[in-house]
Parts: C-alpha cells; structure tokens; sequence
C-alpha cells in the first residue's frame, strides 16, 4: 500500500507533539490545518497492518510498536489514522498507529508513505 501527501497543514508538523495526523481531501478545512493530506496510489491492494510492520516515509523507515483495531477501516474510509512517534501506554488510541523511532520523519508534498508487512 501507498499513499502520497498531496497538502500539509499550517499546524500539521510540531516537533514538541511527536504525531501525524493523516486525512484524505475529503476532511474539512479545520482538519486539514492540523493534519498531512494524503491520497492513496492505485491500484490499491489493502492488507491488515500489524506489530512489527513498516512504514516508510520516501526512505525514512519507522516500525509499528503498535497498531490500533480500528486503523485499517479508517484508513480504507477516509484516509485517516494518527502516528504517533512515542512510547504507547495503557491509554492508547485505537484509531493511531505507534512508531518507533521516536523521531519525526521529514514530510513534503510529494512525500510518500509506503507501509510494508514485516521481513
């Protein structure tokens, strides 16, 4: 599966928060200030993204430390999920996805988001 970020947000990317939030452009316009705008490349060949799994932002490669049960359907429907690039903890979102490292990639128009199941 890919996607390409076609719009980031004028709030989307603060280092002192470690998350993404992503949307397809159907979000509204509140939404897209806060979040990367991205749009999936066809054909799309979906599968369950699971612990373990990668996700790569053009080469900057993250791991999944843990992904949220309602994920894949919100990312099939409206191209939404957060990242969050942190230690998850008893209180993790079920619509998010954790990576580690606990890094930031750096994102740009044209970036692309590649998720991949595990070696």
């Amino acid at each position: 599966m890919q996607s390409k970020v076609i719009q980031i947000g004028k709030k989307a990317i603060d280092i002192k928060e470690p998350m993404i939030i992503l949307f397809d452009d159907s979000a509204t316009e509140p939404l897209q200030q806060v979040s990367v705008i991205h749009r999936f490349i066809e054909p799309q060949e979906w599968f369950e993204l699971a612990d373990g799994d990668r996700i790569l932002f053009d080469e900057q490669e993250y791991r999944i430390s843990y992904i949220g049960n309602h994920v894949l359907r919100n990312l099939q429907s409206i191209g939404h999920t957060t990242m969050i690039f942190k230690n998850w903890d008893e209180e993790r979102l079920e619509t998010s996805i954790y990576l580690t490292p606990h890094i930031l990639p750096t994102i740009t128009d044209g970036t692309i988001i590649s998720y991949r199941k595990k070696d």
